[in-house]
């Protein structure tokens, strides 16, 4: 009867740690395939790695260039890390990339395969380790590595397993990360492109529209927005002023006050750009940037009379980005002030014009050196 209890027992154990399994590799499946970016990708898995094997760190490489990059780590001087890059042949990783067989090093020492190169820079010392090829369509694109079982133990063929099935979801996460970053990059030089189109009409406003997307990632970082947010506002940024290529030119570059009825043909710009860019389904996250870009908090801007948090967030961010610059580079009709002054004017209006989240946040990065206004822009050429 005892014998029967612990054939039981066994099965009932071996059911539950089936169970587990399953578990973490569908919560691995499910938080890879939920991240938006590469960075998020590695990150998740890093600590899934070390989660599911017990490991005291996790390092993933990435070949590139015929070099194995760290792209991310964990349990070790990360930032030190992912500064190094080993030869595509080097190492267990490159054992790893040159065969696309895991391997499991019970003890480095003893293996000749094992670089110290990392462990000499970070300070860590590597006892056991784990290695598992990340490959889409029979291409190793990388390596997984796992050091050190917390228990003292050695990695064993279950940590295998478990590793194998979380890389060949994370080669697949990561493979679409890297396209979708082809994608976008292609994606912003076009509209980069565009961009330039829009500032040959009126020469003054010569690279605007990059100051105005770089003080606005300030601005968003700051205010901590989503790696997803900040892309969108990168592309309204470049194309906020698309409208003017509706706007006559002897408008744009008049010298002088503008009339009434010349101030009215200018404020139609947003309203032009929402239009032109409500053409593109892809399109539909950004246009409420750009229309709404010249609203002001206290509701007396336009096309809309918008106020407050009714204004979209990433268009109350363009507001001060675009204000800020305006009021630093030359113009037709006046000369830039100084970028103190401009800072001064741009709190003044904090609360009317402009979201005093927005003008809290620039100027939090300008005065940290990290936006350079067309005047320091100059300098630095000198």
């Amino acid at each position: 009867m005892k014998n029967n209890s612990d054939g039981i027992g066994k099965e009932l154990a071996k059911a539950k740690k089936d169970i587990a399994e399953r578990d973490n590799i569908l919560n691995a499946l499910e938080l890879i395939h939920g991240a938006n970016n590469l960075d998020d990708i590695l990150d998740y898995l890093t600590d899934l790695a070390t989660g599911i094997t017990n490991a005291e760190g996790a390092s993933v490489l990435l070949l590139e260039n015929d070099q194995l990059y760290f792209a991310a780590a964990s349990g070790i001087k990360s930032s030190v890390v992912k500064r190094m890059k080993l030869d595509k042949n080097e190492g267990v990783a490159g054992w790893v990339l040159q065969n696309g067989r895991a391997i499991i090093v019970p003890d480095v020492e003893a293996d000749e395969r094992f670089s110290k190169k990392v462990d000499n820079v970070s300070g860590f010392t590597t006892h056991s380790l784990l290695a598992i090829p990340l490959i889409i369509e029979q291409d190793v694109i990388g390596v997984v590595e796992t050091l050190n079982k917390k228990d003292g133990t050695v990695f064993n063929e279950t940590d295998s397993r478990l590793l194998s099935h979380l890389a060949m979801f994370a080669a697949l996460s990561i493979s679409k990360a890297r396209a979708r970053s082809r994608m976008n990059d292609l994606l912003l030089s076009i509209i980069r492109a565009i961009s330039n189109a829009i500032e040959a009409k009126d020469p003054f406003s010569r690279g605007h529209n990059e100051r105005i997307r770089r003080f606005s990632l300030v601005i968003a970082r700051e205010l901590g927005l989503s790696e997803k947010h900040m892309q969108q506002l990168e592309i309204a940024a470049l194309l906020h002023d698309i409208g003017k290529l509706g706007v006559s030119e002897s408008i744009l570059c008049k010298k002088g006050r503008l009339t009434l009825e010349e101030m009215q043909e200018m404020r139609k710009h947003p309203s032009i750009a929402a239009g032109i860019l409500n053409t593109s389904p892809q399109m539909d996250e950004i246009v409420p940037a750009v229309r709404h870009h010249q609203e002001r908090f206290d509701g007396k801007g336009y096309p809309d009379g918008l106020s407050g948090s009714t204004i979209p967030l990433l268009a109350r961010i363009l507001a001060a980005a675009d204000a800020f610059d305006a009021m630093t580079s030359d113009r037709a009709y006046r000369v830039a002030m100084p970028d103190s002054q401009a800072v001064v004017e741009l709190e003044c209006c904090a609360g009317t014009q402009f979201d005093p989240d927005c003008v809290a946040a620039l100027v939090r990065g300008y005065k940290k050196g990290q936006v350079i206004t067309a005047s320091g822009e100059k300098n630095a050429g000198k």
